[in-house]
């Protein structure tokens, strides 16, 4: 989902970044904006309820071209910023982008910025309170009764699909790239244990940037294939392991990142419905695109791939020694294919 991120990868960020400077350009903080309530999966609410996000490209007059991207997992607006733009994955001179930080993320209504006696709903945050947050940013703040598509890309995968699901008359396409309708045994594994390290190491009073370098360490053995790691020699992968680690340590406060993993271990688009997918799946009226790697170790394709099957769902198949990051290594691939499949 997003954590470790090798320099050669933040290179390759930053010179796309550098391409669409002056085309897709994020304010320099985000906008907020407070809604009435947020409400959360257990019935505990906080009202008021913060909401971060950013906006690129302009609104039409038609107020058609609206294109809602969800964050990813530890990660926040401005992150999408290099990936916006002609050559980027969603084109902000044809839409106007709204990227809006996800609940937990220290930005937008948090477990860090809420008072302890009112963060009772963070123990059980889900992928849906988060959609639930998103439509009512538009709908009661930003005025927008439907998108032309949502767009996301790992957690924001999981949250473009609970889109599609929770509410399907609202936008007229979904794209989820690296995202699941539920994770399967191998991501659930994954992702206790790495809410175990946090669990265990605040248990133990472990100083936070020991905690998060144990984090980086397990995220980095999944975020990429074996050949794609080896790519680097040790001592390399250590220091970027180090860095990555001292800047989520002093930008990142790990309860916000414990209620996100919680999140999306909770996961499950057929969870209003029984466990039946099928029944889920049925609701689906958006025209769907639906993206994943066989390479990534992080969200696993099977669940996901058969669920595109189920629902009829187009699909592309993206081979990258990147592995969960392939949208990162092959993002003129994926923007091409995005950019054709929205402007249908």
């Amino acid at each position: 989902m997003r954590t470790w991120l090798p320099k050669s990868m933040i290179v390759f960020a930053c010179a796309i970044a550098g391409l669409m400077a002056g085309i897709a350009r994020a304010q320099d903080a985000p906008l907020t904006a407070e809604i009435s309530a947020c409400g959360f999966a257990n019935g505990a609410s906080i009202s008021p309820c913060k909401i971060a996000y950013r906006t690129f490209g302009t609104l039409n007059a038609a107020r058609d071209n609206v294109v809602l991207v969800p964050t990813v997992i530890l990660g926040r607006s401005e992150d999408w910023a290099p990936f916006i733009g002609p050559e980027g994955i969603v084109d902000s001179s044809k839409y106007y982008v709204i990227v809006v930080d996800a609940l937990a993320d220290g930005r937008s209504q948090s477990p860090s910025n809420t008072a302890a006696a009112g963060s009772r709903g963070f123990e059980a945050l889900t992928i849906g309170d988060m959609v639930e947050s998103q439509y009512r940013l538009l709908t009661e703040k930003l005025g927008i009764t439907s998108v032309h598509a949502v767009v996301g890309y790992s957690m924001g995968g999981l949250q473009a699909l609970e889109w599609a699901v929770r509410y399907p008359q609202f936008a007229a396409k979904v794209v989820s790239m690296a995202g699941s309708p539920r994770f399967g045994a191998y991501d659930r594994l994954l992702w206790t244990a790495m809410k175990a390290t946090i669990d265990d190491g605040l248990r133990g009073s472990l100083p936070p940037d020991v905690i998060w370098l144990q984090l980086t360490r397990i995220d980095a053995l999944h975020a990429r294939t074996p050949r794609g790691v080896n790519q680097s020699p040790p001592e390399t992968v250590e220091q970027d392991l180090a860095a990555s680690a001292a800047n989520y340590s002093k930008t990142w406060a790990l309860e916000d990142y414990r209620a996100q993993i919680g999140a999306v271990l909770r996961h499950d688009v057929s969870a209003a419905y029984g466990g039946d997918l099928a029944k889920a799946g049925s609701r689906i009226r958006a025209k769907m695109l639906i993206m994943y790697s066989w390479d990534d170790h992080m969200v696993t394709a099977d669940e996901v791939s058969a669920f595109a099957k189920l629902i009829g769902a187009e699909t592309a198949e993206i081979p990258s020694p990147c592995g969960h990051y392939w949208a990162v290594c092959e993002t003129g691939k994926v923007g091409a294919k995005v950019g054709e499949f929205l402007a249908r």
